[in-house]
């Protein structure tokens, strides 16, 4: 790959950004053509932004990349012309060119190590164009001849006086060359990289319609030699000779249109085109996401000084109530707290993002599968405009890839099964956002056939997940959530698709690991439906409070659903330590989490008044034993990866106002001890760092350390 020698490192990665832009726009307008039709409008925009690229790609030196975009660009001029009609041959030769593109473009930024064919994709691209419908001849008309006017002359004479070198190459395509068209381009691309490209035939307006013969006639100012220059336009593919004439001095009547077309002048649309980038770039700073995650971490800090001034000036109040310092400190802690929370939600909202922005990227996926599976599947998608951390955007992206296609691999039928069914041939497949509680929630939804519960009850008995007796004993919910059991696979056959046994587990545990929380409903013949609530971000979470020994926890209120308090008539005990709480006739497993985590106090048995949390993870239901409850608050997420290594049952920590740390639970790992106490309970304690039974010491003194 070789670009403009006098490209910088900012101008590539402005083409990078740009490039994405349009690539995105271009994916997007392509499947609503396929979609929606053909309209004047829809076509012009398409176009637009093909031609876009292609002249970017050009400016920065790509000439594969702009060769790409010109064949794709004869291509929608027929249809913009009405030339041809939109069918699945021309979409699907297009989407293939924007793969080709998105590949140019990954190796530009270091995510691909081979340069990508284009022979391929320019072929299909060509076959999809077909000939012009009134074309007499197989052999495209003729360019018109040189044009040499004043202002070439005038500015030859300007470089030779420099004492640059100015050439009049005349490049001869071979005989056999089928794509003089894409070549043509490909030699004044060459050109205008190494030089000033003064006159040209043919003309670039010549080269967009088509009108190319096999001889390509320049003048060029250069400082490369005539050596590197022929070597350079003989590289190209399809060249047969190239030589060199010499400069005429004479001007040939021209008209000012082929003029400026011929010596390269910007015409008004781009002149406006960088006009309106010019405006936007005054509008709107670019600025690395790593930087706003820095400073997303310092408004955290300042959080939590914030609260702790706060508290140190109403204890100074209350012992010194005359003095005027005190007022002084109460009014600037104010202002303070007011300015750090309006920081904090700017900050917050610049991390923020639509939904739409990983929405988007599912059309196309969920357009190719279907046709490699044989299948008519309706895309819609509703909420774009819906917000969310960047952090949670990038953490859903692979389960939300998941549901989908298990959605049009499993879920939906063929057309002749639907047709059978009495069901419209084109099934419909859901993406929704929405806000729900202060949490964000994501469906999944089709009309396709419906979850097998006894076909799921068979293969976990047969994979030996699960005994006959047990699922026999399943209520329907529980049944359907075995579509989560870790290497479950009701697959008839393996595909590239699914049937690999790895895939509903492992969405689980994603969103689980952020906190979030996944839900089933399926009904056979009528479709599946599954949910995922998410938090708005990571950098906080809205946590209960609650005392376990002498340490304090945090429990994610996404999971919370009530608080109750422990009496000794609500319990049983079952296998002499198993507990289940009974709780308006619902019999609820306990979870008493002094014996989980260590440096409990021991305290807590039936007949002490202790508290019990009920929380829903998926669908289970569990009461999580605690000393006490405080307060509802939100606090600061400290990730310990980085510290701690992983501890089981706990996802992160926070410190509080008054320099407390304070541990988050994991409640989703938590609600999975259920039914298997006496093992996990082990597991957990024994996965502590050190064994240590001051876990919470242990936490702090690293995060002080950290800081």
């Amino acid at each position: 790959m070789e670009l403009a020698a006098d490209i910088t490192s900012e101008d590539l990665k402005v083409f990078l950004e740009e490039a994405e832009e349009q690539l995105q726009l271009l994916d997007d307008d392509i499947l609503r053509l396929e979609r929606d039709g053909a309209s004047d409008e829809l076509l012009q925009e398409i176009f637009r932004a093909a031609h876009t690229l292609k002249g970017s790609a050009a400016t920065i030196g790509h000439r594969n990349m702009a060769a790409v975009g010109h064949a794709s660009e004869t291509l929608l001029d027929r249809l913009r012309n009405g030339d041809l009609a939109v069918n699945t041959e021309i979409v699907t030769a297009l989407l293939h060119s924007l793969d080709i593109l998105r590949a140019f473009k990954e190796e530009l930024a270091g995510e691909a190590d081979e340069e990508p064919d284009i022979e391929a994709v320019v072929a299909e691209l060509e076959a999809a164009t077909g000939a012009p419908d009134d074309a007499d001849t197989d052999e495209p008309a003729d360019p018109a001849p040189l044009s040499i006017d004043h202002g070439v002359v005038a500015a030859i004479l300007e470089a030779e006086a420099a004492g640059d070198a100015v050439y009049r190459p005349i490049v001869t395509l071979l005989e056999s060359c089928e794509w003089r068209t894409v070549r043509a381009f490909q030699v004044v691309s060459e050109l205008s990289t190494i030089g000033t490209l003064l006159a040209c035939s043919p003309t670039s307006a010549e080269i967009e319609a088509d009108i190319v013969g096999r001889t390509i006639d320049a003048i060029v100012i250069t400082k490369v030699g005539q050596e590197a220059l022929e070597e350079t336009l003989r590289a190209i593919e399809d060249v047969g000779s190239v030589e060199f004439v010499e400069v005429s001095s004479g001007p040939s009547p021209a008209e000012d249109a082929e003029t400026d077309e011929a010596s390269g002048a910007p015409d008004q649309s781009s002149a406006e085109e960088t006009s309106h980038r010019a405006q936007r770039g005054s509008q709107t700073v670019r600025i690395d996401v790593e930087r706003l995650d820095n400073l997303a971490n310092m408004i955290g800090e300042l959080v939590i000084d914030r609260t702790r001034i706060g508290q140190i000036g109403r204890v100074l109040a209350s012992r010194y109530k005359d003095d005027e310092l005190i007022e002084s400190l109460s009014e600037t802690t104010g202002h303070l707290s007011k300015v750090v929370s309006e920081l904090q939600e700017d900050i917050m909202q610049a991390r923020m993002l639509p939904v739409g922005t990983v929405f988007r990227r599912f059309t196309r996926m969920v357009r190719d599968l279907a046709l490699s599976l044989g299948k008519q599947v309706e895309f819609i998608t509703d909420g774009e405009d819906t917000e969310i951390d960047r952090t949670v955007i990038e953490r859903i992206y692979d389960p939300l890839v998941h549901l989908l296609r298990n959605a049009i691999d499993h879920g939906i039928e063929s057309a002749e099964e639907r047709r059978a069914n009495g069901k419209p041939e084109t099934a419909t497949l859901r993406l929704s956002a929405y806000h729900e509680h202060g949490y964000i929630a994501i469906s999944v939804k089709d009309d396709g056939g419906g979850i097998d519960t006894e076909k799921l009850k068979q293969s976990v008995v047969a994979n030996g997940l699960e005994t006959q007796e047990s699922v026999s004993r399943m209520s329907r919910s529980e049944a359907v959530n075995l579509i989560f059991t870790p290497g479950l696979s009701t697959a008839d056959e393996t595909t590239e698709v699914s049937g690999r046994g790895v895939g509903m587990d492992i969405v689980r545990s994603n969103i689980e690991a952020i906190n979030g929380s996944i839900t089933v409903d399926t009904a056979i013949g009528v479709g599946t439906e599954l949910i995922l609530r998410l938090p708005l971000t990571l950098a906080t979470v809205n946590s209960l409070l609650v005392k376990v020994g002498k340490h304090d926890y945090a429990l994610p209120l996404v999971y919370v659903t009530e608080t109750i308090k422990i009496s000794q008539h609500t319990l049983t005990t079952v296998s002499g330590r198993t507990e289940l709480l009974t709780i308006r006739d619902q019999v609820i497993p306990l979870i008493r989490l002094h014996d989980i985590w260590p440096g409990g106090s021991g305290a807590g048995r039936a007949e002490d008044a202790v508290f019990a949390v009920i929380v829903n993870s998926g669908d289970k239901r569990v009461a999580l034993g605690v000393d006490s409850l405080t307060e509802p608050q939100e606090v600061v997420v400290k990730s310990l990866g980085g510290f701690m290594g992983e501890v089981k049952g706990i996802s992160g920590a926070s410190i509080m106002a008054d320099g407390r740390v304070v541990l988050i639970a994991d409640v989703a790992s938590l609600v999975n001890t259920a039914g298997r106490r006496p093992q996990r309970d082990a597991q957990l304690q024994s996965e502590a760092p050190g064994g240590s039974s001051d876990l919470t010491s242990a936490v702090a003194g690293n995060l002080e350390d950290a800081a």
